[in-house]
Protein backbone atom coordinates (compact mmCIF):
# COMPACT_ATOMS: atom_id res chain seq x y z
CA UNK A 1 0.00 0.00 0.00
CA UNK A 2 2.59 2.38 1.09
CA UNK A 3 3.99 1.72 -2.88
CA UNK A 4 0.68 2.91 -4.16
CA UNK A 5 0.38 6.25 -1.84
CA UNK A 6 3.79 7.00 -2.90
CA UNK A 7 2.78 6.82 -6.29
CA UNK A 8 -0.40 8.99 -6.04
CA UNK A 9 2.09 11.47 -3.89
CA UNK A 10 4.30 11.94 -6.88
CA UNK A 11 1.22 12.21 -9.12
CA UNK A 12 -0.21 14.48 -6.97
CA UNK A 13 3.19 16.77 -6.51
CA UNK A 14 3.71 16.63 -10.26
CA UNK A 15 0.03 18.10 -11.14
CA UNK A 16 1.07 20.56 -7.78
CA UNK A 17 4.69 21.21 -9.67
CA UNK A 18 2.91 21.75 -13.39
CA UNK A 19 0.36 24.21 -12.30
CA UNK A 20 2.91 26.68 -10.10
CA UNK A 21 5.45 26.35 -13.28
CA UNK A 22 2.89 27.35 -15.42
CA UNK A 23 1.06 30.00 -13.05
CA UNK A 24 3.85 32.35 -14.42
CA UNK A 25 2.38 32.65 -17.72
CA UNK A 26 0.10 34.81 -16.22
CA UNK A 27 2.28 38.02 -16.78
CA UNK A 28 3.74 37.28 -20.52
CA UNK A 29 -0.21 36.89 -21.08
CA UNK A 30 -0.74 40.30 -19.60
CA UNK A 31 1.80 41.92 -21.60
CA UNK A 32 1.05 40.74 -25.22
CA UNK A 33 -2.98 41.80 -24.51
CA UNK A 34 -1.61 45.10 -22.87
CA UNK A 35 1.01 45.58 -25.91
CA UNK A 36 -1.96 44.47 -28.53
CA UNK A 37 -4.27 46.92 -27.13
CA UNK A 38 -1.53 49.42 -27.58
CA UNK A 39 -0.44 48.84 -30.57
CA UNK A 40 -3.54 48.44 -31.96
CA UNK A 41 -5.50 51.26 -30.34
CA UNK A 42 -2.73 54.46 -29.55
CA UNK A 43 -0.35 53.12 -32.51
CA UNK A 44 -2.80 51.69 -35.21
CA UNK A 45 -0.56 49.17 -36.03
CA UNK A 46 -2.30 45.66 -34.76
CA UNK A 47 -0.22 42.98 -34.76
CA UNK A 48 -0.30 39.44 -36.48
CA UNK A 49 0.43 37.15 -33.96
CA UNK A 50 -1.18 38.29 -30.59
CA UNK A 51 -4.41 36.59 -31.10
CA UNK A 52 -2.87 33.22 -31.86
CA UNK A 53 0.12 33.97 -29.16
CA UNK A 54 -2.81 34.93 -26.68
CA UNK A 55 -5.16 31.97 -26.62
CA UNK A 56 -2.32 29.49 -26.89
CA UNK A 57 -0.93 30.93 -23.45
CA UNK A 58 -4.36 31.52 -22.02
CA UNK A 59 -4.68 27.66 -22.91
CA UNK A 60 -1.97 26.54 -21.53
CA UNK A 61 -3.01 27.95 -17.89
CA UNK A 62 -6.28 26.49 -18.34
CA UNK A 63 -5.21 22.83 -19.70
CA UNK A 64 -2.41 22.25 -17.03
CA UNK A 65 -4.72 23.87 -14.20
CA UNK A 66 -6.83 20.64 -14.50
CA UNK A 67 -5.01 18.29 -12.40
CA UNK A 68 -4.31 21.27 -9.88
CA UNK A 69 -7.88 22.14 -9.48
CA UNK A 70 -9.12 18.78 -9.36
CA UNK A 71 -6.46 17.98 -6.74
CA UNK A 72 -8.18 21.35 -4.78
CA UNK A 73 -11.38 20.27 -5.64
CA UNK A 74 -12.21 23.37 -7.21
CA UNK A 75 -14.15 22.45 -10.18
CA UNK A 76 -17.70 22.72 -10.97
CA UNK A 77 -20.07 20.52 -9.95
CA UNK A 78 -23.44 20.73 -7.79
CA UNK A 79 -22.37 21.98 -4.60
CA UNK A 80 -25.81 23.36 -4.11
CA UNK A 81 -27.17 19.40 -3.57
CA UNK A 82 -23.43 18.30 -2.68
CA UNK A 83 -22.92 20.12 0.27
CA UNK A 84 -26.50 19.19 1.69
CA UNK A 85 -25.21 15.59 1.78
CA UNK A 86 -24.12 14.08 4.53
CA UNK A 87 -20.61 11.92 4.16
CA UNK A 88 -22.18 8.70 3.26
CA UNK A 89 -24.10 10.55 0.50
CA UNK A 90 -20.91 12.36 -1.13
CA UNK A 91 -19.68 8.74 -0.85
CA UNK A 92 -22.46 7.49 -2.84
CA UNK A 93 -22.28 10.31 -5.49
CA UNK A 94 -18.46 10.13 -5.86
CA UNK A 95 -18.54 6.10 -6.28
CA UNK A 96 -20.92 6.65 -9.50
CA UNK A 97 -19.78 9.96 -10.76
CA UNK A 98 -15.93 9.07 -11.22
CA UNK A 99 -16.12 6.60 -12.93
CA UNK A 100 -19.61 7.32 -14.89
CA UNK A 101 -18.91 10.74 -15.99
CA UNK A 102 -15.13 11.74 -15.09
CA UNK A 103 -13.23 8.82 -16.35
CA UNK A 104 -15.72 8.44 -19.10
CA UNK A 105 -15.24 11.80 -20.71
CA UNK A 106 -11.53 11.91 -19.06
CA UNK A 107 -10.35 8.92 -21.38
CA UNK A 108 -11.94 9.74 -24.53
CA UNK A 109 -10.34 13.31 -24.26
CA UNK A 110 -7.26 11.77 -24.03
CA UNK A 111 -7.87 9.52 -26.74
CA UNK A 112 -8.98 12.30 -28.82
CA UNK A 113 -6.00 14.70 -27.98
CA UNK A 114 -3.53 12.12 -28.42
CA UNK A 115 -4.32 11.80 -32.03
CA UNK A 116 -4.60 15.39 -31.94
CA UNK A 117 -1.51 16.34 -31.08
CA UNK A 118 -0.03 13.26 -33.81
CA UNK A 119 -1.84 14.51 -36.57
CA UNK A 120 -0.34 18.31 -35.95
CA UNK A 121 3.16 17.36 -35.30
CA UNK A 122 3.27 14.35 -38.09
CA UNK A 123 1.44 16.86 -41.01
CA UNK A 124 2.82 20.62 -39.74
CA UNK A 125 -0.75 21.35 -39.24
CA UNK A 126 -0.71 25.54 -38.39
CA UNK A 127 -3.30 27.78 -37.11
CA UNK A 128 -5.34 29.40 -39.53
CA UNK A 129 -6.83 31.77 -36.92
CA UNK A 130 -4.70 34.91 -38.29
CA UNK A 131 -2.00 35.30 -41.08
CA UNK A 132 1.05 34.57 -38.76
CA UNK A 133 -0.21 30.61 -38.65
CA UNK A 134 1.72 29.44 -36.06
CA UNK A 135 2.68 25.61 -35.64
CA UNK A 136 -0.65 23.93 -33.40
CA UNK A 137 1.64 20.85 -32.69
CA UNK A 138 2.79 22.93 -29.41
CA UNK A 139 -0.63 23.74 -27.68
CA UNK A 140 -2.06 20.26 -28.82
CA UNK A 141 0.79 18.28 -26.85
CA UNK A 142 -0.26 20.71 -23.99
CA UNK A 143 -3.81 19.74 -24.39
CA UNK A 144 -2.48 16.15 -24.18
CA UNK A 145 -0.20 16.07 -20.93
CA UNK A 146 -3.13 17.97 -18.92
CA UNK A 147 -5.34 15.65 -19.74
CA UNK A 148 -2.77 12.65 -19.08
CA UNK A 149 -2.40 14.62 -15.53
CA UNK A 150 -5.89 15.45 -14.93
CA UNK A 151 -6.86 11.29 -15.68
CA UNK A 152 -3.57 10.42 -13.50
CA UNK A 153 -5.08 12.89 -10.67
CA UNK A 154 -8.44 11.42 -11.05
CA UNK A 155 -7.49 8.12 -10.11
CA UNK A 156 -5.59 9.45 -7.02
CA UNK A 157 -8.71 11.10 -6.10
CA UNK A 158 -11.05 8.23 -6.68
CA UNK A 159 -8.45 5.90 -4.79
CA UNK A 160 -8.84 8.43 -1.64
CA UNK A 161 -12.99 8.30 -1.83
CA UNK A 162 -12.62 4.44 -2.16
CA UNK A 163 -10.45 4.18 0.45
CA UNK A 164 -12.19 6.68 2.84
CA UNK A 165 -9.21 8.36 3.46
CA UNK A 166 -9.73 9.28 6.69
CA UNK A 167 -7.02 11.96 7.46
CA UNK A 168 -8.04 14.23 4.41
CA UNK A 169 -12.18 13.98 5.29
CA UNK A 170 -11.06 14.95 8.89
CA UNK A 171 -8.66 17.83 7.75
CA UNK A 172 -11.66 18.99 4.84
CA UNK A 173 -14.30 18.99 7.64
CA UNK A 174 -12.23 20.73 10.28
CA UNK A 175 -11.30 23.44 7.28
CA UNK A 176 -14.95 23.75 6.41
CA UNK A 177 -16.07 24.20 10.40
CA UNK A 178 -13.36 26.69 10.26
CA UNK A 179 -14.55 28.34 7.46
CA UNK A 180 -18.19 28.89 8.23
CA UNK A 181 -17.32 29.99 11.86
CA UNK A 182 -15.02 32.55 10.07
CA UNK A 183 -18.20 33.54 7.90
CA UNK A 184 -20.27 34.08 11.13
CA UNK A 185 -18.10 36.07 13.46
Amino acid sequence: MSFLRTIGNFITKMNEFAAKAVMWLIFPLSFIVVYEVFMRYVMNKPTIYTFDLTWMVYGTLIFIGGGYALQHDVHVRADIFYNMMKRRGKLIVNLFCYPVFFFASVIALVYSSYFLMANAWIYGEISRGTSWGPPTGPIKTVLFVSMVLLLLQGIVKFAEVIKGDKDKEMDKAKAEAKAKGGEAA
